[in-house]
């Protein structure tokens, strides 16, 4: 028994198939290998340019990660500027109206149209105008929300009314009592200085030269005016040994100031909007120009996203199908996005009011009230 397992038969094979295969292993060995065909100076210079648009791409996601995200929650703050601020929030609706609530009746953006245009005529009549039709080539639509803000003793309470739904909410923000264990604010020793008439202003001299600066390039030359919004001189000064921030404005010469141990403080939120807003390089190098420098290369690694994300997607046969068909959508969904936000931005009267607290819109109030009642 040992000696089988220690021995086992051999397979035998056939002469002939033996000859065979010794046949095939000389032709195997005989057989050229295939050589790698050599790629030209131009295809390694496509794969290095394909992996370094790959590399670029996931390096310049990865390094403009944090700021993508500031971007995005800032932008959602503005759409959102209710949330994540204090505040108790009361829900309610002023439709339809309640026996315990007010007793209020929205008018429908068709019927406070029809009463707005009875007021129009009535006012054109009066200085012998055009008669004016509503017309159907726009519906009318309320363009934002109804906002109050009451302050009483005890809080301050912010409203708002969905002039479609009716439905609105209250935040009451506690008025904060006066503490007094808490130290009185520190006197600002150059608070009674509020202008700094300079015979040498920088913004006045160049405005005075302006004139004949033009001339001497060649172009029609008039007087100058400065911008809606003069450049201030930001600096720190001490007084009587206490450290302050002093802000001139180049415009109108004047001057506010503020101590270095009482500068505001800011919340998260309001950071972050303020972040997002802020735009445009310093004259010199600073924090705000470092800001502006991220902001184009936001824009840069955007643009480089969107261009690269398409090469990448080009490169894979079998999505090119799929991947076109969202593409196309994509433009479609864009160009009408776009035509519609022009439409919108474009329309005359789109300002916000003072308040509504005009004759002609309290009357067209009243007559719809009137006629719903």
């Amino acid at each position: 028994m040992s000696a089988t397992l220690d021995n086992p038969p051999t397979r035998s094979t056939s002469p002939k198939v033996d000859c065979v295969v010794a046949e095939a292993q000389d032709n195997a060995d005989q057989t050229p290998r295939r050589t790698p065909k050599r790629k030209t100076l131009g295809q390694k210079i496509g794969k290095s340019l394909v992996m370094g648009m790959r590399r670029v791409h996931l390096y310049s996601g990865i390094f403009m990660f944090p700021f993508v995200l500031l971007y995005g929650f800032s932008g959602w703050f503005f759409n959102h500027p209710r949330y994540f601020r204090d505040g108790e929030v009361t829900k309610f609706s002023v439709v339809p109206a309640q026996a315990d609530g007010p007793d209020v009746v929205l008018p429908s953006a068709d019927d406070l149209a029809e009463a707005v245009i009875e007021e129009m005529n009535l006012e054109s009549f009066l200085y012998g105008g055009p008669e004016i039709m509503l017309s159907a080539e726009k519906r009318p639509a309320y363009s934002g929300f109804l906002t109050y803000t009451v302050n009483t003793d005890e809080a301050t309470h912010d409203i708002s009314v969905n002039p479609v739904t009716g439905t609105g909410e209250i935040r009451s923000t506690p008025v904060q009592a006066a503490d007094d264990s808490k130290p009185a604010a520190k006197p600002n020793p150059m608070a009674a200085i509020q202008r700094a008439e300079l015979s040498d202003n920088p913004m006045e001299e160049v405005r005075q030269a302006i004139p004949g600066l033009l001339d001497h390039l060649g172009l029609s030359s008039g007087e100058a005016f400065g911008g809606r919004r003069a450049p201030n001189l930001v600096f720190a000064a001490e007084a009587d040994g206490v450290p302050c921030l002093v802000t001139y404005n180049l415009g109108n010469n004047s001057i506010s100031s503020i101590r270095q141990d009482a500068r505001p403080s800011m919340d998260t939120m309001n950071l972050m909007r303020r972040m997002h807003l802020a735009r445009m390089y310093t004259p010199q190098m600073d924090i705000r120009w470092v800001w502006a420098l991220v902001v184009d290369a936001m824009f840069v690694s955007m643009v480089f996203w969107g261009i690269s994300g398409l090469f990448m997607w080009w490169q894979v046969k079998r999505t090119r199908w799929l991947g076109g068909g969202f593409l196309i959508a994509s433009l479609v969904f864009t160009s009408v996005i776009v035509v519609g936000m022009h439409d919108n931005l474009t329309q005359g009267g789109s300002r916000r009011g003072g308040g509504g607290h005009g004759s002609s819109s309290a009357a067209a109030t009243e007559h719809i009230a009137t006629s719903h009642r």
